[in-house]
């Protein structure tokens, strides 16, 4: 059956045991773990589900192999365990990919065996998504691969993501199947605050322009880049927020022509970008550049993406040129790190970091901040946890960990349309809309998707504009 989200948030149901405001990768986890676990769940976003940050993705799940250059062993060893885990519990949109580091040195060949060694259970899954060893690549593979131009080269693995929005999507799905109440474009403007204790918020519907209060025991500000704005731009609790981060990180990616069936890094001392092969496109980036206005500003600008291909005619280990006419479509946003080194926002951290605002004196609020999206999962688990052990939240013991995602449990993805990856058990749903009509039945990418994702959308997926179907819902409107 279906899983059907409706935007019924703003229901009063009494107090509720969380409040989660933000709808991206984060509070997602967060709302399906809490209500996975006998919780009541409310989660509002103020625009389209994963929409921002968890959309500005380059789709890798990975333990993140830079990290280990700043010793942060324990973030690379969550995220291998979580790269495994999520292919367990959506093998239609995580699945590995394999990727060239080109020139390698002596740390890079020590760097992949700890990472291969920090990833021993990474084949505890279907043969299908099991991960090899690294290996170095002999003259002959490289040129088969297009890259007789390079020295020398290594091959290894990582994961995939087939559609990020999908992947957030499930877990909102699973939040809602276990009894969460969610809405989109509904924005939190203030929160309650009754002698030093958050009990919740007050929200207004974007779309019918009503207002509500939501009560809750727990309020989760899971808002990412604006996490700090939540809280600043409430007069009494600008003390709690803090000084405003000086500078943030903006990512862009490029959608390009096809121009490698093989992912290839390009690392330098300042930053680095990949070029990835996704659904018959290229996918380039990200680039790395601080910035330091206010996050509702932020817009990707052509001038953003000209001096992007600019540095990757002037950087990259492929032997490319690429004009604007190569860009197909192009995204991008600002990540939410929990610290800068200065403005060196590429050597930053990606760990997550859960703050208890009961030790500056505000109970009843806590911020889940920071992160990666390969690792939401494992922090949503523990933001549930700190919560249930202090607010005396009783709770079931965790299981997201071992139970597939809503509609994601494929018996099979070796011979998985893209239909079955994308919906896992919901795609005989989008099929039966299909046959409802000819033109239902039309392709809708070049790739197989079809018009009846549109309508199977409406009808399920809480869409409320037109960008809500063609960015978030579906890849139709980032095919070009």
């Amino acid at each position: 059956m279906t899983t059907t989200i409706t935007r019924d948030a703003l229901t009063d149901s009494g107090v509720v045991d969380l409040l989660v405001v933000g709808g991206g990768i984060t509070g997602a986890a967060i709302a399906y773990e809490a209500s996975s676990r006998g919780l009541s769940v409310v989660l509002v976003e103020k625009d389209d589900f994963g929409a921002a940050t968890s959309a500005a993705t380059g789709k890798l799940i990975h333990g993140g192999l830079r990290y280990l250059k700043k010793l942060e062993v324990a973030l690379v060893r969550e995220s291998l365990a979580e790269r495994r885990t999520l292919s367990l519990l959506a093998p239609g949109l995580v699945s590995p990919i394999s990727m060239v580091l080109p020139d390698p040195g002596l740390i890079e060949h020590l760097g992949l065996t700890a990472y291969d060694l920090l990833s021993f259970d990474r084949n505890r899954v279907p043969a299908t998504h099991r991960i090899p060893r690294h290996r170095s690549l002999s003259a002959e593979e490289l040129a088969q691969r297009g890259l007789g131009h390079l020295r020398s080269g290594i091959l290894f693995s990582d994961a995939m993501m087939l559609s990020p929005e999908r992947l957030t999507l499930a877990f909102l799905r699973s939040a809602v199947a276990a009894g969460a109440r969610v809405a989109n474009y509904v924005r939190a403007d203030e929160l309650l605050v009754r002698r030093g204790h958050v009990v919740g918020a007050t929200v207004t519907d974007l779309v019918s322009r009503t207002s509500a209060q939501i009560r809750a025991r727990v309020t989760v500000n899971a808002s990412g880049p604006w996490a700090h704005d939540v809280l600043a731009s409430q007069a009494g609790l600008r003390r709690t927020a803090g000084p405003a981060p000086k500078v943030r990180s903006e990512g862009i990616y490029l959608l390009t022509r096809p121009l490698t069936d093989t992912m290839v890094l390009t690392v330098s001392s300042g930053g680095h970008f990949s070029f990835a092969p996704w659904r018959g496109r290229t996918l380039i980036g990200p680039t790395e550049t601080p910035y330091s206005g206010d996050v509702d500003d932020w817009r990707l600008t052509r001038a953003a993406i000209e001096s992007f291909v600019h540095d990757i005619n002037a950087t990259s280990t492929l032997p490319v040129h690429l004009t604007m006419d190569d860009v197909v479509a192009a995204y991008g946003g600002l990540r939410p790190l929990t610290e800068t080194a200065g403005g060196d926002t590429y050597n930053a951290s990606r760990a997550s970091e859960l703050t208890d605002h009961a030790r500056s004196g505000l109970s009843g609020l806590v911020t889940a901040g920071g992160g990666k999206y390969t690792t939401a999962r494992a922090f949503a688990e523990k933001v549930v946890t700190h919560i249930s052990r202090t607010r005396g939240l009783p709770t079931r013991p965790s299981r997201s960990s071992r139970t597939p995602l809503d509609a994601s449990d494929l018996a099979d993805t070796s011979t998985a349309t893209l239909l079955d990856k994308l919906y896992g058990s919901d795609a005989a749903a989008v099929r039966a809309i299909a046959d409802e009509s000819d033109l239902l039945s039309e392709a809708a990418t070049d790739d197989g998707e079809l018009l009846a994702q549109i309508a199977f959308a409406a009808r399920h997926e809480a869409v409320v504009h037109l960008t809500d179907i063609l960015l978030n819902r579906t890849g139709i409107g980032r095919r070009g």
